[in-house]
C-alpha cells in the first residue's frame, strides 16, 4: 500500500486542518513532513520571536501527531528553489501516492507550490491542495462586475452574505495504523534545524499549542468579547483576543474563531466588530491575491511609488528604539522590542507617525514590524503599513494623521501604558505625561519633530503627486 504526504506549514494543528483530515481519510498511511528554509526566513525579515514560537509549536504538533500514530519529520534547506527537490526525493523513498497542503497565497510561497507540484507530476505523484487560511476561497468575492473589491466595507457586507451557513469545523484525524520508515540522510531532528534562540520572558509571554490557542479564544469569548468595541483602543487594557500569533502560523483556523463567535456568543455590536476584524485579516490576505505586487515591496496605489519619502537614518533609528520623545510612540515601539507584539490602536499610531510626520518610506517600518512581530504576517502587516501611509487600497486619506499626543490622551488617559514602558516618566501628572516639556527628565529625549511641521510637509508630499 502507498503513503498519503502532508506537508505542514503555517497550519500547525491537528483539528480543522484540511490537509491532514483528508490525507487520513484515504485509508492509506499518512506521513508527515515539515522543511525548514533558514535562508528564507531572513529573506523574508522573519522575526526571532516567530521562528521560535514555529519551533515551540512544532514539538507540540510533534507529540499531537504522535498520538494519532503519524510521525512527523523534519527537513532542512535553505531557500524555496530547493524544495521541489526534497519532496521529490520524499516521495521516492517513502512511497507517496499523494502530497496534500494548505495553501498560502503570497508570490514567493505560490511559485514554490508550483514547481512542487509540476515535480511531483513527473513522478506520478498526485498533489491536493487546500484553502484553510481563509473564509473564503481566493477569487470567490466579486463586485457585481466581476472585479476585486477594494473597499473594506462592501467586501465585508459581501462576506458576510456568501457566509449564512454555518461553518464546519473538520475533527482531528482517527488514530491512525503505525508505520516504520527507513530515515532519510537528510531528516533531522527538532533540535538539530537551524532555529534562532529568544528570551525565555518572550516565549512565556505565548504559551505554544493547540490547547493555549483554544484557551485563549474561549477566555475571550466567555469574559471579554462583549466589551471588545471599547476596550480594544486602550492599550493598558488587555482587551483584544491576542490570537494572532496562533493565526500567522496556523495552531488556530480563522474559521474556528468565527465558528466561535456564532456559536457561543450573544449577538451584539462587539462580536460584530471582532467579526470585522477577522474580516479586515480575510480582506487583506484577498488583496495580496488580486494584487500580487505587494508581495513585491510595491504600494497598490501605484502613483504613490514616486513620493518622496526623506532619508533620515537619525529619525529612522530613534523611531525604532523608542527614543521619540513622544511617549505614546515610544511606549509602543519599546512594547514591541520586549515583547515581540504591539497593541493595534498603537500600531496604526507608530505606522502613521512614521510614514506622516517623519515622511520616512512606510516599507523601512512594515520591515522593521516583521523583523519583530511574533505575529508577524505579509497581507496583515502590508496591508495595515499601507492604510496609514495612504498607499493602500481602502486607506485613510492622505490628509488624516492622527497626533500621537491626542491619541495618547484620548486612549491612555491615566498614562497607565506609557508608565509601564517608560518608567523614566512615572513621576510626571496625568496631564504632563503625553507631552513631557516641563517636567521632562534628562534621560528622556527632547520631541525630534514639531508636529505641525510634519503635518506641512507630507500634505505638500502628497499634493505634489497630482503634479508628476
Amino acid at each position: 500500500m502507498r503513503n498519503q504526504l502532508v506537508w505542514f506549514r503555517n497550519d500547525l494543528r491537528v483539528h480543522d486542518n484540511p490537509a491532514l483530515f483528508y490525507a487520513s481519510e484515504s485509508g492509506e498511511s499518512t506521513i508527515a513532513i515539515y522543511i525548514a528554509t533558514p535562508e528564507q526566513w531572513q529573506l523574508h525579515d522573519d522575526a526571532a520571536n516567530k521562528i521560535d514560537f514555529w519551533r515551540r509549536n512544532l514539538q507540540c504538533l510533534y507529540t499531537s501527531l504522535a498520538e494519532l500514530n503519524i510521525t512527523l519529520h523534519f527537513f532542512q534547506v535553505q531557500t524555496y528553489q530547493e524544495v521541489p527537490e526534497l519532496i521529490t526525493s520524499i516521495c521516492r523513498q517513502w512511497d507517496i501516492n499523494q502530497l496534500h497542503f494548505n495553501q498560502q497565497y503570497a508570490v514567493n510561497e505560490q511559485k514554490r507550490d508550483r514547481h512542487v507540484v509540476d515535480a511531483c507530476v513527473q513522478i506520478d505523484v498526485q498533489a491536493q491542495s487546500y484553502n484553510e487560511q481563509l473564509l473564503l476561497i481566493p477569487k470567490s468575492i466579486r463586485t457585481k462586475v466581476g472585479a476585486p473589491f477594494k473597499v473594506f466595507t462592501p467586501f465585508a457586507r459581501q462576506a458576510r452574505l456568501q457566509m449564512q451557513e454555518p461553518m464546519v469545523m473538520l475533527p482531528a484525524p482517527k488514530k491512525q495504523q503505525a508505520i516504520k520508515l527507513a530515515r532519510m540522510p537528510e531528516e533531522l531532528e527538532l533540535t538539530e534545524v537551524s532555529w534562532v534562540s529568544v528570551e525565555n520572558t518572550v516565549q512565556k509571554m505565548w504559551l505554544a499549542g493547540e490547547d493555549s490557542a483554544a484557551a485563549i479564544l474561549s477566555q475571550f469569548y466567555k469574559n471579554d468579547i462583549q466589551s471588545y468595541e471599547h476596550n480594544r483602543d486602550i492599550p493598558s487594557v488587555s482587551g483584544t483576543s491576542q490570537l494572532s500569533p496562533y493565526l500567522a502560523c496556523g495552531v488556530i483556523s480563522i474559521k474556528q474563531c468565527w465558528h466561535a463567535t456564532e456559536s457561543y456568543c450573544a449577538s451584539s455590536d462587539s462580536v460584530t466588530v471582532w467579526q470585522n476584524e477577522l474580516l479586515w485579516r480575510e480582506f487583506y490576505n484577498h488583496i495580496l491575491i488580486d494584487y500580487p505586487q505587494i508581495s513585491k515591496h510595491k504600494p497598490w496605489k501605484i502613483k504613490t511609488d514616486t513620493i518622496q519619502w526623506r532619508d533620515n537614518e537619525t529619525e529612522l533609528k530613534a523611531w525604532q528604539e523608542g527614543q521619540t520623545g513622544f511617549p505614546i510612540i515610544d511606549a509602543g515601539m519599546r512594547q514591541l522590542l520586549s515583547c515581540g507584539w504591539m497593541h493595534n490602536r498603537l500600531r496604526m499610531i507608530t505606522a502613521m507617525f512614521l510614514s506622516k510626520h517623519l515622511l520616512i518610506d512606510w516599507r523601512l517600518g512594515e520591515r522593521w514590524f516583521m523583523k519583530h512581530l511574533i505575529d508577524g504576517d505579509l497581507a496583515a502587516n502590508n496591508g495595515g503599513w499601507q492604510w496609514c501611509a495612504s498607499t493602500g487600497t481602502d486607506a485613510v486619506p492622505y490628509f488624516r494623521l492622527f497626533n500621537p499626543v491626542r491619541q495618547s490622551e484620548r486612549f491612555d488617559p491615566e498614562g497607565k501604558f506609557i508608565r509601564h514602558y517608560l518608567p523614566e516618566l512615572s513621576h510626571l501628572s496625568n496631564k504632563e505625561i503625553h507631552f513631557p516639556i516641563k517636567n521632562r527628565p534628562e534621560e528622556y529625549p527632547v520631541p525630534i519633530i514639531d508636529l505641525a511641521d510634519g503635518r506641512m510637509r507630507v500634505l505638500a508630499e502628497f499634493k505634489a503627486l497630482s503634479t508628476k
